[in-house]
């Protein structure tokens, strides 16, 4: 299990490096609400890596709602 979130951790990292995540207005997954709402929130340090409704690797969910996106159920 740890070296799954490892992986996991790797991964996400290697996507946020590379500058994979959402850029505003980059599709219409985007909700300019939700980032208002969310930008300065304290997103906790887990990484477990979550999926947004855009595909892309987030963090967590915090880290999804922080730049504006949902993640997939």
């Amino acid at each position: 299990m740890k070296t799954i979130k490892t992986l996991l951790i790797s991964l996400a990292s290697l996507f946020l490096l590379a500058g994979v995540t959402c850029r505003k207005n980059s599709n219409e997954c985007y909700d300019e609400q939700l980032y208002q709402q969310h930008k300065n929130d304290n997103c906790p340090a887990d990484c477990p890596g979550v999926i947004g409704c855009d595909g892309k690797i987030y963090c967590n969910e915090c880290d999804a709602l922080r730049h504006g996106v949902k993640i997939k159920q």
